[in-house]
């Protein structure tokens, strides 16, 4: 029965695509369109990814908070972001990366035996991702360097993002992967977070504005704008423009997610309907904001992701691509 329900699902999602009702496409007034998008193009594209490690699976309900099975992840992962860097590179297309602060660091180390102890823990929780129950956060941080674990430190990946021809943005994912919404994390929790992690990017000359909320699971966001943020990614799998809440953050809503969660349907289905939501995009002039996990599989990389940047390659004459971080200074200098 699960089965047959689950399949049901997937076969309205595909009729839903089809007839262009997902993602959904929001109307505006002539007079507003022309001022989301620079001139002259007829589109805009954010490309974002949440770079993690094992950060991000360490207590996922997914695999049952396995920790050896989050390690493996995260080593898959690690061999990805090289593959992508290159083919963001081969087709010119920068990215906002939603990186973990931990992963800023080379080494760390235990202070009378606890891990970071300076930063306020988040409390036992449960959500549809994730599940904390018993120990302390920081319980698995190895507490050592990234040769010895590098699945929980990347600097040698941070550089190469860093120092990559293209203009990539570095975005806050917080420091160690928290639940930020305020049902489950306190405001001096989420303050800890993002102050851990400005220090870790400071020493990288890292100044990062945008935020993405891990699992987007948005909250606390007075924290965010006091904290000197200028916009986050709601998941709302739409085309059409940011808005900003009223703590005067810019809210850069998404499109579609790419990646495992779309292999429902084969790999040609999926490269079909990437190239369509574009094509709808620069037909409406509207924001197309596709995001993904650089954990993916490689099949998904190979295949999938090079079209979908072939794609916006061939068009790039009419889109504006750009990251969260380009986008809202745009936002910021355009008459609204």
């Amino acid at each position: 029965m699960k089965s047959l329900i689950s399949t049901a699902k997937n076969y309205l999602s595909k009729l839903n695509f089809i007839l262009g009702n997902k993602p959904k496409l929001l109307f505006y007034p002539k007079n507003i369109i022309r001022r989301f998008i620079p001139s002259p193009y007829k589109a805009a594209l954010i490309i974002s990814c949440d770079f993690e490690l094992i950060w991000a699976k360490r207590f996922s309900r997914q695999i049952g908070c396995d920790l050896q099975k989050a390690q493996k992840i995260a080593g898959e992962e690690r061999s990805n972001v090289p593959l992508i860097l290159e083919l963001c590179a081969r087709f010119d297309i920068p990215l906002t990366w939603a990186t973990i602060g931990h992963l800023f660091l080379e080494d760390c180390s235990k202070e009378n035996n606890i891990a970071h102890k300076n930063m306020p823990r988040i409390a036992y929780f449960e959500n549809k991702y994730w599940q904390f129950k018993t120990g302390d956060w920081f319980d698995s941080d190895p507490c050592c360097d990234f040769n010895n674990a590098p699945e929980w430190y990347a600097p040698d990946l941070v550089k190469m993002i860093v120092n990559s021809k293209i203009k990539h943005e570095i975005a806050c994912h917080t420091f160690s992967h928290v639940d930020c919404s305020e049902k489950n994390c306190l405001k001096e929790v989420l303050r800890g977070e993002i102050s851990e992690y400005k220090k870790a990017a400071l020493k990288w000359g890292i100044d990062s504005k945008s935020f993405i909320f891990p699992g987007n699971l948005i909250g606390n966001l007075k924290v965010l704008k006091e904290e000197g943020f200028t916009s986050y990614r709601p998941d709302r799998r739409i085309l059409g423009f940011p808005q900003k809440d009223k703590y005067g953050l810019w809210q850069i809503p998404t499109t579609a997610m790419i990646g495992p969660s779309s292999y429902r349907w084969d790999i040609n289905y999926c490269l079909e309907k990437y190239k369509t939501i574009i094509e709808r995009a620069i037909k409406y002039k509207r924001l197309c904001h596709f995001w993904f996990h650089p954990s993916t599989e490689k099949e998904f990389l190979e295949t999938v992701l090079k079209n979908l940047f072939e794609t916006i390659n061939n068009a790039r004459k009419e889109l504006h691509i750009t990251t969260m971080g380009a986008y809202t200074k745009y936002l910021e200098n355009a008459e609204f």
